[in-house]
């Protein structure tokens, strides 16, 4: 039976719906700090700071040894204002909810839904561990293996992992394991997907997500860059020399390689050497200017002894830098080449934070809907035009994302 009026609180409840169950990245990710902001009163472009767990040295011995409560913190900006508008006709709104929801609402919310997902998947620009070679679809699960090592070896939780992969690079996948053993139940799934969707290997959910960023390496010329100048504990920024007519694009990653003072991983729960080295995302595109080129990057640098410490030495003079773990002898097999940046990780490891935006007066209807267990939060106004008979109806959401923990993901290049 058709409702006489679809009233904006029915609208508003199905759209947020189906904004809750579209596209992966976008469900998995923590949503938890969207409830900082309820009610409205915030404003496009407002900056929040998010608070990370303070880290500690411990002691041995009886003598006690007071340590810092030291916070850090991350700023998540509410960036974004996105939304959908359509005028909306008396018939429309006519309709039964089911018909309503199906040829008008919907497909509304799927493109809305997916631009909030493009947002949220480019936060792989700004992580910092990295797998695998620029422009080469992984065919094995090493790769992906050497991802979850990153993550043990960051002390990542075991629960609540994923991987969200681009779709050439699920299908490769899957494809490259049908000869392996797996469970009846996995083999039958991929099968009839043609996806790795929800598979469970390696102990992580697996997603197909269209959305997956594509990052560009920079142009890295003829060169042997290396450290010019040695960094203090928690730099951000480095001056490093060696480059020829060299860029380095945001979002490409690095490391420090010696064999005299290792610039290695350090495990941020118990401060022991991994054996790896540690590597870093350049924060903003920059040149070099006559060989030398000061790189800004994340996180940020620290050695022993620092309740932070996150590398076993600071690079020394002359540490050669290695870019997406490649010697220089090779920069000309990764310079400018295109990669999409596939994500293992714990779902902590960012955040979309949706806000409840103001309700204005002067309309015939505003209403607003969030969702606690998802983070998810809508509102939708409608207006009259008496000329045309017509309603011009807008969905809007307000919402920020943000790397929280770096060390709780991996990109995959593929």
């Amino acid at each position: 039976m058709a409702n006489t009026f679809l009233t904006n609180d029915i609208v508003t409840f199905e759209a947020l719906d189906v904004l809750e169950n579209t596209d992966k990245v976008m469900q998995r990710i923590n949503g938890e700090y969207s409830d900082q902001f309820e009610f409205g009163g915030t404003v496009l472009g407002q900056t929040l700071n998010i608070r990370k767990p303070p880290r500690y040295l411990g002691r041995l011995g009886q003598a006690a040894q007071i340590e810092a409560i030291t916070e850090t913190f991350v700023p998540l900006t509410l960036s974004y204002q996105r939304g959908i508008d359509t005028q909306v006709s008396s018939q429309n709104l006519a309709l039964d909810i089911d018909n309503y929801r199906e040829r008008v609402l919907r497909p509304q919310i799927v493109r809305l839904n997916n631009l909030i997902d493009q947002d949220v998947c480019n936060l792989a620009q700004g992580l910092n561990n990295w797998v695998g070679t620029p422009g080469t679809t992984p065919t094995t699960l090493t790769t992906y293996g050497l991802a979850k090592v990153k993550l043990d070896n960051n002390a990542c939780p075991e629960e609540d992992r994923y991987a969200w992969l681009s779709p050439i690079a699920d299908f490769t996948l899957m494809d490259n394991l049908k000869g392996l053993f797996n469970s009846g139940k996995a083999i039958s799934s991929q099968y009839e997907s043609g996806s790795m969707t929800e598979s469970g290997t390696l102990g992580m959910g697996w997603d197909m997500d269209q959305n997956i960023y594509v990052q560009t390496v920079g142009t890295l010329g003829a060169a042997t860059p290396v450290v010019g100048t040695a960094p203090a504990n928690g730099a951000t920024t480095i001056s490093t020399t060696g480059w020829s007519t060299s860029t380095l694009n945001a979002g490409d990653k690095f490391s420090f390689v010696s064999t005299t003072t290792p610039v290695n991983l350090v495990n941020p729960q118990n401060y022991q050497n991994m054996g790896q080295p540690m590597q870093f995302v350049v924060t903003a595109t920059t040149s070099d200017s006559g060989g030398t080129m000061v790189i800004p990057f994340a996180p940020a640098m620290y050695g022993p002894g620092q309740q932070l410490q996150n590398v076993t030495n600071l690079p020394a003079v002359s540490t050669a830098v290695y870019v997406y773990d490649t010697p220089a002898a090779n920069f000309a097999l990764i310079t400018g080449k295109s990669t999409p940046f596939n994500i293992v990780g714990n779902k902590n490891f960012g955040t979309l934070a949706m806000v409840d935006m103001p309700l204005p007066g002067g309309t015939d209807r505003a209403y607003r809907a969030a969702s606690k267990k998802s983070g998810k939060a809508l509102r939708v106004i409608r207006d009259y035009v008496a000329t045309t008979d017509q309603w011009i109806q807008r969905i809007d959401t307000l919402y920020g994302t943000a790397v929280l923990r770096q060390e709780l993901a991996c990109v995959v290049g593929g």
